[in-house]
Parts: C-alpha cells; sequence; structure tokens
C-alpha cells in the first residue's frame, strides 16, 4: 500500500471511529439528560399510575370481582414495560435534539432550582401521590393564583394534550379487549367508538385540563413563586420546547405499544371470566 492510500485509509478509520465516539457521547449524554429531568423516573411509576387510575375507575363503575381485578393489575406490571418507552423516547430525542442542546439542557437540570423542581416532579408522579391528589383536588382549585401559572405550564410542556393521547390509546384498547371478548374471532369496528369519542372530546379536553391544572398545583406547592416563574422562562426556551415535544412523542409511541399488548392480555383475562 503506498503512502498516500495509507493516509487515506487511516484519516478514513479516525473519522469513522471519532463519529462513533461522538454518538456514544450524544447517548450519554440523552441517558443523563432523562434521569436528571426526571423523565426516567416518572416512565417508571407509569404502571402503577395505571393501576391507580384504572382501581378509581372500577370503583366509580360496573363493579369487578376481585379476582378478575387482581389479575388486570397484575397484567398492568407485565405488559406495561417502562422500558419500551424508554427506547421509544430515547430514539424520538436522538433524532431532534443536537448534542449542544443536551447540553444547554443539562446545564438547568444539574442546577439546583432544576434538581428542586425535578425532586418535586418525582415526588408527584407516583401512585400515591395521585390519589392524594384526588382527595385534595378541590382545595387545591382554590388556588387560582398557582391554577393560572398551572395552565401557561400546560401550554409549555402540553401535558393536556399528552394526556388526551394516552387516554384515547387506553380507551380503544379497553374497548378492544371487551369486544374481542363479547365476539372472538370477528374484525374489530372501532369507527362507532371513536365518532362517540370524538363527540365527547371537548367535554373531556375541559376535565383533562382541569386535572392537569390541579396536579401541577399539587406538584409545585412546595415551590416560590420567583422560582416558578424562572421555570417558566426555561420551558419557554425552544431546546425545552424540543426536548418536551419529542421526549412525548416517543412517549406516545412508546405508550402506544405497550398497551396494545395489554389489551391482549385484557382481551384473555375478561373472556376467561366469562367462560367461567
Amino acid at each position: 500500500m503506498g503512502i498516500q492510500a495509507a493516509k487515506f485509509v487511516f484519516a478514513v478509520f479516525i473519522s469513522t471511529f471519532c463519529s462513533l465516539c461522538l454518538a456514544a457521547d450524544k447517548v450519554a449524554g440523552l441517558d443523563k439528560l432523562l434521569l436528571l429531568s426526571g423523565f426516567t423516573k416518572q416512565i417508571e411509576e407509569l404502571p402503577g399510575v395505571v393501576k391507580s387510575g384504572f382501581e378509581e375507575g372500577a370503583q366509580k363503575g360496573a363493579p369487578i370481582p376481585e379476582d378478575e381485578l387482581k389479575r388486570i393489575l397484575e397484567s398492568v406490571d407485565k405488559t406495561i414495560l417502562p422500558s419500551v418507552i424508554m427506547n421509544e423516547a430515547r430514539s424520538s430525542l436522538s433524532e431532534s435534539l443536537t448534542e449542544k442542546d443536551i447540553e444547554a439542557l443539562l446545564v438547568w437540570y444539574e442546577s439546583d432550582l432544576g434538581k428542586k423542581i425535578t425532586a418535586a416532579e418525582e415526588k408527584a408522579s407516583t401512585g400515591e401521590a395521585y390519589q392524594e391528589l384526588m382527595v385534595n383536588a378541590q382545595q387545591l382549585m382554590l388556588d387560582t393564583k398557582r391554577i393560572e401559572v398551572a395552565t401557561r405550564i400546560d401550554q409549555l410542556v402540553g401535558a393536556t394534550d399528552m394526556a388526551m393521547e394516552m387516554q384515547a390509546t387506553t380507551g380503544i384498547a379497553v374497548y378492544s379487549a371487551i369486544m374481542t371478548m363479547m365476539a372472538p374471532g370477528q374484525d374489530i369496528n372501532l369507527d362507532a367508538y371513536k365518532a362517540q369519542m370524538e363527540a365527547m372530546k371537548p367535554q373531556m379536553r375541559q376535565s383533562i385540563e382541569q386535572l392537569v391544572a390541579v396536579s401541577f398545583v399539587y406538584t409545585y406547592q412546595g415551590i416560590d413563586d420567583a422560582s416558578l416563574a424562572k421555570y417558566e422562562e426555561f420551558l419557554s426556551k425552544p431546546e425545552t420546547k424540543k426536548f418536551n415535544s419529542s421526549a412525548i412523542k416517543g412517549l406516545n409511541k412508546g405508550f402506544a405499544e405497550v398497551v396494545g399488548r395489554w389489551s391482549g392480555d385484557l382481551a384473555s383475562i375478561l373472556k376467561g371470566e366469562a367462560n367461567m
């Protein structure tokens, strides 16, 4: 091999090696960002939140036999896998965020205020916190000043939009499971169900917006007004908006995947009960 050829091969090798190093650095930066932002912790708590919501719905609706409810909740742990959701979120963020974006975001999340707010968000993301929130919802609604702040934060992060999509995904999964139990082997026509949900959408959005606002008041009740104002400034930055929108996009995709698995398991559980 001539000297020029050797130089060319060496240059290609170094270029490829450096590209791999940069990719590895970006992945490491993303993992750190997901951890420090509290996203990882909140996704890990998602199965517990799903179970809390299902149990609450079961108490308000038609009674579900205790053994059946137990199997349904166990099914959540088996199918609503945080790792699947995290993979989709990581993939979405990797496509949209630059290394410069990640560095800027890490500056915030490594700051004292960033850590304080993240800790508050993580604490409020558990099933136990959800139950406490629902008990105190009416009292929290009276804090009109914080409700206004919560509404602005909702608009910045798109929490209501995310909740609407997750609720639609879950609703279709449960409906599909019930229809599969009632008519096994037949194709499920979701048109009528979707039309009904579309008609109810304005009312549902209003309810979810109210719940999101109350949840934010609950979450940030230990954060002073000046700190929350700084948080709003951070949420308004382009890299933060990109981070939140991309993370939600990945979350919704991963959630749809795991809920699809849960739907199949749910259908089997309901079918088993119907045949007993």
